[in-house]
């Protein structure tokens, strides 16, 4: 298919990493169509021209299914909407963990199983989920964005498997170390033995992140996987992103966590 043909649904285009990917694939032809929890409260300098907004609340599954009765073919799907958080895990509310699952996992699943029949009678498709590296080098006391990134990683390899033979194609992207405008929920409780680690570990965040690349290293990186006849199952992205997935891969288990520890400030 010529790339001015293509239509692209992306989820979570409001600002970040999504906002970045919508633009560039417009810019290279691409027709896209965006969802965002409140569409109408971006303002119009903000948004990105030439996009499809929808309103779409991704806890809300009738909200999932009126985007899908709406928007009719699609070519290529882009779970990227998510939440993610910091705080000890003994201290983490449930209702925050509820979320965070039902953002980055269960709404995924949700509307990529809506999305498939659509692919499977065209014989043709590319779902690409953004996942985190955090789905492989744990965070410390991001581990319930990590978990949900894990169950990602887990649900997006099933998927892959089961979709090959009716031509369509499933992929994460897995950033690392990117600089966005979307911060993650912090939490604590007042006195919290966590307190003074957590600090540091803030702080080391901190610092990291003003050097951080910019989220369009991402968009870029998901315009080159759209391009790709037979892409990979995982690509990783950001600044040493490769290089922490290369040592994961390849050392046991004991020395990776003592580089985690390291690399967050933990000894």
């Amino acid at each position: 298919m010529d790339d001015e043909k293509k239509r692209v649904l992306i989820t979570g285009v409001s600002r970040g990493i999504g906002k970045a990917i919508a633009r560039t694939l417009v810019e290279h032809g691409y027709e896209v169509y965006g969802t965002s929890r409140h569409p109408e409260n971006i303002p119009l300098e903000q948004r990105v021209a030439g996009v499809h907004y929808f309103t779409v609340d991704l806890a809300d599954y009738k909200s999932i299914d009126r985007l899908v009765d709406n928007i009719g073919t699609v070519d290529m799907l882009v779970n990227n909407a998510g939440e993610s958080q910091i705080g000890p895990l003994e201290e983490a509310p449930v209702s925050l963990v509820l979320s965070i699952f039902q953002t980055n996992l269960f709404a995924v699943m949700y509307l990529t199983n809506k999305i498939i029949p659509i692919m499977r009678e065209k014989k043709q498709g590319l779902i690409i989920n953004i996942s985190s590296l955090a789905d492989m080098f744990v965070v410390p006391f991001s581990a319930i964005y990590a978990a949900s990134k894990h169950g990602l990683r887990g649900y997006s390899k099933g998927l892959r498997h089961e979709l090959k033979g009716f031509g369509i194609h499933v992929s994460i992207l897995c950033p690392y170390g990117i600089r966005s405008e979307k911060l993650p929920q912090i939490y604590i409780n007042e006195g919290s033995v966590y307190r003074k680690v957590l600090d540091r570990v803030l702080l080391l965040r901190s610092r990291r992140n003003g050097r951080a690349p910019g989220v369009e290293v991402v968009a870029r990186k998901v315009l080159k996987i759209l391009k790709k006849k037979d892409p990979r199952f995982s690509y990783p992205v950001g600044g040493i992103a490769p290089l922490l997935a290369f040592l994961v891969k390849i050392f046991p288990q004991k020395p990776v966590e003592k580089i985690e520890r390291r690399v967050f400030g933990l000894d």
